[in-house]
């Protein structure tokens, strides 16, 4: 029996348990962070647009000026695909501080 240390691409925990198989006989994994962007991932992607560092790539790609058909041609994957990356909202991995300002005007003495 081997040992495979698993860690989680989206926090880098190492916090990980099995959580059952894909349909195709991949084993799924559960983030046991609770800071944890995606609780589920697999460790080997069978569709290439699913893959964490693609996903980054087509985003940076789009912000430095590549088409979507020349996005999808350089990484390989569908134009479909990179559609639905750049639609998706970003998720952040620390959630950001909201902070909200009250200004409260004093009365004036001298009226």
């Amino acid at each position: 029996m081997v040992y495979v240390p698993v860690q989680c691409p989206y926090c880098l925990s190492t916090e990980v348990t099995k959580a059952g198989k894909q349909a195709n006989g991949t084993q799924r994994y559960r983030c046991q962070n609770e800071q944890c962007t995606r609780r589920i991932f697999l460790l080997h992607y069978r569709n290439r647009g699913r893959v964490p560092e693609i996903r980054r790539q087509v985003v940076d790609l789009a912000l430095n000026g590549s088409g979507i058909r020349d996005t999808a041609r350089v990484l390989r994957i569908s134009p479909t695909t990179v559609i639905a990356v750049l639609k998706k909202p970003p998720c952040f991995t620390t959630p950001t501080p909201r902070c909200c300002f009250l200004v409260v005007h004093a009365p004036s003495a001298s009226r």
